[in-house]
C-alpha cells in the first residue's frame, strides 16, 4: 500500500502570493544502511574456546611498590628519587611483580579451562656493544609459552596450557624499559595466534598487562628535538634530553603502539588492556591506554547486561557514558593484587564462550529492530518460539533453532551471522 503525505506549501511571486495544497504518493522503501557490522561464527556443536595470548610487561618499574599508600610500604620505595639511592621496599610491602604473581596464580588456577593460553614478555635483553639494551621488544625468544591450540577443547589440555603460563609468570624478574609498540608489532606476526584452520574459527585475544607508558622506540618521530612533541616517560623533559638515546627512546610511543593494536584488530585479534600501577592511572597514562583499548576493540563497556547503565560496571573511580555505552576509563586499571584479581575476573566473564544457544554481540544495536540473524544464509525472524530472542547485547536461540545449532558437527556445521545496521 502506498503511504499518503499531504504537503502544504506557499508559493510567492512578483504578482502576489498564492497558497495551495497538493497530495503526493510515496512508495515505502527499505532503510538505506550507511554502515553495517557482521559478526559471523561457524557452529559445530559448541562454541570453541578462544585463544588468549598474554603480553606481560616486566620492565624495571614492576619492582616498585604495588600500592605506595599501603601502611607497610615506604612511599617511593625501590625508586630512585632525585638521583638518590632508593629506599628498599620492606618484605611486607608487595611489589608490582609480586602482586602480579599472586593475582595471576590465583586467576589461572581458578580459570584453567577459560581459553587456550600462551605468554610472551617484554622487554627482552639484547646485547648491544657489549652492553645489555633493556629496550628490546619482544622476540621469538620471549615467547615463554606457545599458543598451541588443539581442535578438541579437552579440559586437561586447556588446563595444561594455563599451568605453563602460571609457571612462567612465577619465574619473572623485572628490568628494563617499556617497548610496548615494538612488542605488539611482533605479536602481530606470531603465527600461532592467527587461526590455522579458518573452518574452525576462534576468538583471538591479546591481553596486554603493563605498568608503564610505551617508550623505547628508536624511530619515534615524537622525540626531544621538538620538546612539545616529546612527552618524556622518564620524568621532566630534561631527563629525555640528557642523552641522544633517551631523546627518542625516552619519549612516549603512543602513536606507534596504537597503530600496532589497530593492525592486530585488522587481523581479527582484539587487545585487552590492563594498566597496573600509578603511572597508568595519572598523567599521560589514561589517555594513552584509553586509545589502545579503543583501537583494540575491547574498550570497557557498561550497561549491556540488561539494557541499563551503571557506574558500578566500570569499576572504582570510573563512570559510565550512556551515549557511547563505554566507561570513561576504557581500559582496566588495578593498583594491587586484589584489584588485579577483580579485573581479571571481569575479563574472564567477557571472553568466556557462552552456551551454544547464547551469544554475546561484539556491537550493541542502538535499536533492536536493526538486528538480523542469518542462519546458513537465510534470514531468521526473531521473537518466535522456534527462533531467537534479543536482550541486553545477547542473542538467545530457542526451540528448533537451538536444537539445530546444538546438533551441528564439524562435518555438518551451521553458519551463524549477526548483522547490525549502525547508521541510517
Amino acid at each position: 500500500m502506498k503511504n499518503k503525505l499531504v504537503l502544504a506549501f506557499l508559493v510567492g511571486g512578483a504578482a502576489g502570493v498564492a497558497a495551495g495544497c497538493q497530495t503526493y504518493d510515496f512508495e515505502p522503501v527499505e532503510p538505506l544502511a550507511i554502515a553495517q557490522t557482521t559478526q559471523a561464527k561457524t557452529v559445530a556443536g559448541r562454541q570453541l574456546k578462544p585463544n588468549l595470548m598474554f603480553l606481560i610487561d616486566k620492565s624495571g618499574s614492576m619492582n616498585f611498590a604495588a600500592d605506595d599508600s599501603a601502611p607497610t610500604c615506604t612511599p617511593k620505595c625501590n625508586q630512585s628519587v632525585n638521583g638518590m639511592a632508593p629506599v628498599l621496599c620492606a618484605a611486607t610491602c608487595p611489589t608490582r611483580i609480586q602482586a602480579l604473581k599472586t593475582a595471576m596464580g590465583n586467576f589461572l588456577t581458578a580459570n584453567s579451562t577459560l581459553a587456550w593460553m600462551g605468554m610472551a614478555i617484554f622487554p627482552t635483553g639484547v646485547e648491544v656493544n657489549n652492553a645489555v639494551d633493556a629496550c628490546g621488544a619482544t622476540s621469538s625468544a620471549d615467547i615463554k609459552v606457545r599458543l598451541e591450540t588443539k581442535p578438541d577443547d579437552l579440559p586437561a589440555d586447556l588446563s595444561a596450557s594455563s599451568a605453563l603460563v602460571n609457571s612462567e609468570i612465577q619465574k619473572l624478574s623485572a628490568f628494563g624499559g617499556t617497548p610496548t609498540g615494538g612488542s605488539l608489532a611482533f605479536i602481530g606476526t606470531y603465527p600461532d595466534l592467527l587461526d590455522p584452520d579458518p573452518k574452525i574459527p576462534r576468538d583471538d585475544f591479546v591481553l596486554l598487562l603493563t605498568d608503564g607508558l610505551p617508550n623505547c622506540n628508536i624511530a619515534n618521530m615524537n622525540n626531544c628535538n621538538n620538546a612539545a612533541a616529546c612527552r618524556c616517560t622518564l620524568g621532566a623533559i630534561t631527563s629525555c634530553m640528557s642523552t641522544p638515546k633517551f631523546c627518542t627512546q625516552g619519549c612516549l610511543d603512543k602513536d606507534n603502539s596504537e597503530a600496532q593494536v589497530t593492525g592486530l584488530r585488522g587481523k581479527n585479534i582484539k587487545t585487552i588492556v590492563i594498566g597496573f600501577g600509578a603511572e597508568t592511572a595519572a598523567g599521560d597514562g589514561p589517555d594513552t591506554l584509553n586509545a589502545l583499548a579503543e583501537a583494540g576493540g575491547f574498550a570497557r563497556a557498561c550497561g549491556e547486561e540488561d539494557g541499563g547503565f551503571s557506574n558500578s560496571r566500570c569499576g572504582p573511580g570510573n563512570t559510565c557514558d550512556p551515549v557511547t555505552k563505554l566507561c570513561s576509563r576504557k581500559f582496566y586499571q588495578a593498583t594491587n593484587s586484589a584489584e588485579l584479581a577483580s579485573v581479571l575476573a571481569d575479563i574472564s566473564k567477557a571472553i568466556d564462550p557462552l552456551s551454544i544457544c547464547n551469544y554475546k554481540l561484539d556491537d550493541i544495536p542502538g535499536d533492536p529492530s536493526l538486528l538480523s540473524v542469518v542462519i546458513d544464509g537465510v534470514n531468521s525472524p526473531g521473537n518466535t518460539a522456534d527462533t531467537w530472542t534479543y536482550s541486553g547485547g545477547r542473542v538467545t536461540f530457542v526451540g528448533a533453532l537451538c536444537a539445530k545449532v546444538t546438533a551441528a558437527t564439524p562435518i555438518a556445521p551451521v553458519r551463524v551471522e549477526f548483522r547490525i545496521v549502525n547508521s541510517l
